[in-house]
């Protein structure tokens, strides 16, 4: 293919010897001047300027598959979420592209929609592709998974939980000292019957989070009976436990929402049944999704620094994969502003 330049019509080239060619020089002082290192590798500055001139005329594009090949490299991140709902994908992959982008890796995103069965078939996927690192959301399921996956020799971090039992592989999280904050918010109010409202599941920050409520609960001098616990399956609606709540003859005066969407559901399900939010019972969460904050809904929550625990993830995936001889990284990003909004009042 042929382009025209300042008049002239030069031939495009598609491969470093053939720039090389172009320019008479080796290869190999080609491409340390594409990779930036003329000045390193004291390539005089006008021969660097003559092989980047003679890049831009022929509209040379590196083979990146090639260049990997040789430096054992893709500089192709794979980063694997539940879904893509809402902004929260959005945000965290605003944390990690920051971090990505000077580092020249491109990320490769997957979602395996709470399935166990998908997310193995795309992590093998992403393995096969010869990334340098994954940043995954896992699943409760799926230790044997992600072993699997250090097994390969693929450096791994965790997103947002890990289950119990993968001490050996690295991890980044939201500090669960935030349901702390939002249940001292709503003890604060005056509230002594509080409900928990949250995910029945074995990772380490889910576990994490109900001791957390029982602590804060119980340093109150707040009893935190085991029926006011309750816990469901991902998507599992919490609609008959919260009616069963509302029809006792103690019922609670306040809810703890451990994600956004359980908050929404709930205050959606209390609205249809001419329950008053906050005159007859309050709620508060965790999270700061748009929607929760939106005009009709308004819910207390802390936000999370969803952005933060992108960058931290992409920083320590980094440090693994420039020293994969390191051992596991486990961070807990701390951080969280509770907004109060219209949900939540003195009962």
């Amino acid at each position: 293919m042929a382009t025209k330049r300042q008049g002239k019509t030069a031939k495009r080239v598609t491969s470093l010897s053939g720039l090389a060619e172009h320019v008479g020089l080796s290869p190999t002082t080609v491409s340390f001047v594409l990779n930036g290192q003329a000045e390193q590798r004291k390539i005089a500055p006008q021969t660097a300027k003559r092989v980047m001139d003679a890049a831009k005329e022929l509209d040379y594009v590196p083979n990146v598959l090639a260049r990997g090949l040789r430096q054992k490299r893709t500089q192709a991140i794979g980063v694997v979420f539940p879904h893509l709902r809402g902004d929260w994908a959005h945000r965290i992959m605003k944390g990690i592209s920051e971090v990505l982008g000077s580092s020249g890796a491109v990320p490769l995103i997957v979602c395996h929609h709470g399935s166990g069965d998908l997310e193995s078939k795309l992590l093998r996927s992403l393995v096969e592709r010869r990334v340098d690192g994954i940043l995954c959301n896992p699943l409760a399921d799926g230790a044997e998974r992600y072993r699997h996956v250090k097994d390969w020799g693929v450096p791994l971090v965790l997103m947002g939980d890990t289950p119990r039992g993968l001490d050996d592989i690295s991890y980044v999280a939201w500090d669960t000292s935030a349901v702390a904050v939002a249940t001292k918010h709503l003890i604060k109010l005056g509230h002594k019957r509080i409900a928990y409202l949250g995910i029945r599941d074995n990772r380490r920050n889910g576990i994490a989070s109900r001791h957390m409520f029982r602590d804060a609960m119980e340093d109150a001098g707040l009893e935190c009976p085991r029926r006011d616990i309750i816990l469901n399956e991902p998507g599992e609606p919490f609609d008959q436990q919260v009616l069963r709540l509302l029809d006792r003859d103690d019922p609670p005066t306040a809810l703890f929402a451990l994600y956004d969407d359980i908050a929404i559901s709930v205050l959606e399900l209390l609205r249809s049944r001419g329950v008053k939010c906050p005159e007859d019972i309050s709620i508060a969460t965790i999270g700061g999704a748009p929607l929760v904050s939106a005009p009709g809904y308004e819910i207390t929550t802390v936000k999370a620094p969803v952005e933060e625990e992108g960058r931290v993830g992409a920083e320590c995936l980094l440090q693994m994969i420039e020293n994969p001889s390191r051992g596991p990284i486990h961070r807990l990003v701390p951080g969280g502003q509770l907004v109060v909004g219209r949900t939540t009042s003195a009962p």
